[in-house]
């Protein structure tokens, strides 16, 4: 669900707490991107952004993408990790936000993407790590490099592979 579309947390009568302030500042700080996204003419990210997962996907991104994309998350057992989109030069404000303990690139036009930020803590780029093996990305956050999906979708072979890749995930994000 997107971010704009949840309804605000807290709301209880009781003092929050400091998951309760994190959960909030975040949605707050999303829900902000996610309507200049929108504006710009961009699709919207999906799931929660407090999860501690975060897929960035490579542009173009279509429903049939992102359909199977959503399966292949509820298959895991993820299915409100927070999915958004390269290219649309709000990631770097997006990571900042989230703080992921996971980061997952979905093709290599997202590991380039997540590379251009520039970070100052990378350990290893996106576009060096080798495709469904975990790696230190930053001291508290792994990353995992994906195959593409697209092409992975009318293709048995390119789909076996993808999903290898991707199952990685469940144990990285667990």
């Amino acid at each position: 669900m997107p971010p704009e579309d949840r309804s605000p947390t807290g709301r209880t009568g009781r003092a929050p707490d400091a998951a309760e302030d994190y959960r909030r500042k975040t949605e707050r700080e999303i829900f902000v991107l996610s309507r200049r996204m929108k504006g710009a003419g961009h699709p919207a990210p999906l799931g929660d952004p407090t999860t501690g997962v975060v897929l960035v996907v490579e542009q173009p991104v279509g429903p049939r993408v992102l359909d199977a994309l959503q399966a292949s998350l509820v298959a895991v057992g993820l299915p409100d990790a927070y999915v958004t989109y390269a290219s649309t030069g709000l990631l770097k404000e997006e990571l900042l936000a989230t703080e992921p303990h996971a980061l997952v690139a979905v093709g290599p036009g997202a590991a380039r993407e997540v590379d251009g930020l520039g970070h100052p803590l990378a350990r290893t780029p996106f576009s060096e790590a080798q495709e469904g093996v975990p790696f230190a990305w930053t001291r508290g956050t792994s990353g995992l490099r994906l195959p593409s999906l697209a092409p992975a979708l009318p293709d048995d072979a390119n789909k076996r592979r993808f999903w290898r890749c991707f199952l990685v995930l469940k144990d990285l994000a667990g």
